[in-house]
């Protein structure tokens, strides 16, 4: 058995005792700070990591519902485009061929009985009609009748020829229609508007 023995006077043994190494403390210290840090820094980390990751998720999500609503959208306009086609063809239709019908519909119900017609051409907005009637009164009240119908916008003033056909006197005459778009076909009235010019 060993025994140490201290020799040296009792109050320098104490002195020793209580002096602190300053060193070593602030090496510890700072240790420590190292490892606080460290961890504190480490642990905020994490959780930002995983809130990213959460955000990630969500942004995923997002965009998965906004490559299904584009697509959607794709097919809808897909949709609505064979719609327009269908729509603009048909508008194509009544505004070449609507008002010609109107036209000749018009012509058929205000010709007089001494009037037949020999002749129709409609172009957009314009028509020109070419017939034979006994007296020029009734070539005027067919202008005015087709002035009632709605369709005619203006009837130029006839253009008539006293002819002897087959022994018989008669008038050749040629008259010239204004015809209205299809908007105002609908919104006119029967004899609103345009007359003989």
């Amino acid at each position: 058995m060993k025994v140490k023995l201290d020799l040296r006077p009792r109050s320098l043994v104490e002195s020793r005792r209580r002096k602190v190494n300053a060193a070593r403390v602030l090496l510890v210290a700072l240790f420590l700070a190292f490892v606080l840090v460290g961890g504190v820094t480490f642990g905020l980390s994490y959780l930002k990591v995983r809130g990213m990751g959460a955000q990630v998720a969500m942004l995923n999500d997002q965009v998965a519902i906004q490559q299904a609503q584009n697509l959607k959208m794709s097919n809808e306009i897909k949709r609505l485009a064979g719609v327009e086609a269908v729509y603009v063809s048909a508008l194509k239709l009544l505004q070449e061929e609507l008002p010609a019908l109107e036209f000749l519909n018009s012509i058929e119900t205000s010709l007089p009985l001494g009037v037949w017609i020999s002749s129709v051409t409609v172009t957009p907005g314009k028509a020109n009609i070419k017939g034979n009637a006994y007296v020029e009164n009734d070539v005027v009240e067919f202008a005015k009748g087709l002035l009632e119908a709605g369709v005619v916008s203006a009837v130029d003033f006839p253009v008539t020829t006293r002819v002897v056909k087959n022994q018989e006197s008669m008038v050749d005459f040629t008259l010239s229609c204004q015809l209205r778009d299809l908007a105002s076909i609908s919104a006119a009235t029967p004899g609103e508007g345009g007359g003989i010019r």
